[in-house]
């Protein structure tokens, strides 16, 4: 690959690890499956997760010409309704900082590992923060004249880092130390996420306004 092709994976790594970084749906589901059922269920649902990463970017990459060439209102309204969701989750997230056990999206059954992977895939599909990110940031990055090579590239770039990421969540969520130190730093995470999330909702509320 030539370097340009090096210098836009990279662009990619450098945004797309902060987005996996910050704790939202793929998150709690991962987590949750590790601390509440198994190390199995956990990895199941990393894979689910990883898997609608992968599933999202192939899109996106399909189609990246014709969604910056068909940009303008319908981008900007996307845009709105992705930092009014950023909004609502970081203030969620805050009120999870109050509580004194964690909070997920949703209490974790019992049951099958492919169930806990098909939680995983669908947990990401229907996550606003990932439809948002690939639509508009993964897209933009492309370009429209990208080759087909390099989108290759990228979403074998977004399924390694996914799948690394939540694998290691769904690995290290099974230990007694990382819960416990989970435990003691839960408050400062979740109200640093909380800050981070709504900082990026405004900006990008603000800039859907002001038409950027």
């Amino acid at each position: 690959m030539s370097p340009s092709t090096w210098g836009l994976l990279a662009a990619l790594v450098a945004v797309y690890l902060p987005a996996l970084a910050i704790p939202g749906p793929n998150f709690l589901a991962v987590t949750q499956a590790s601390l509440e059922l198994s190390r199995s269920h956990g990895v199941a649902t990393a894979l689910g997760v990883a898997s609608g990463s992968t599933l999202l970017a192939t899109l996106a990459a399909a189609g990246a010409g014709l969604l910056l060439g068909h940009a303008g209102p319908a981008q900007r309204v996307a845009a709105l309704l992705g930092g009014a969701y950023l909004l609502v989750l970081a203030r969620s997230i805050w009120r999870q900082s109050r509580s004194a056990q964690p909070a997920g999206l949703v209490r974790v059954e019992r049951g099958s590992v492919p169930a806990s992977y098909r939680k995983g895939l669908l947990t990401n599909l229907s996550n606003p923060k990932a439809l948002v990110f690939f639509s508009t940031i993964f897209a933009g990055l492309l370009g429209a004249g990208a080759p087909w090579s390099i989108r290759a590239a990228a979403v074998a770039t977004i399924f390694c880092c996914s799948m690394s990421w939540h694998l290691s969540l769904a690995t290290l969520f099974t230990r007694a130390t990382v819960r416990a130190a989970y435990a003691r730093m839960r408050r400062g995470l979740l109200r640093g996420t909380s800050l981070l999330i709504g900082g990026f909702g405004l900006r990008l509320v603000w800039q859907a306004a002001a038409g950027r």
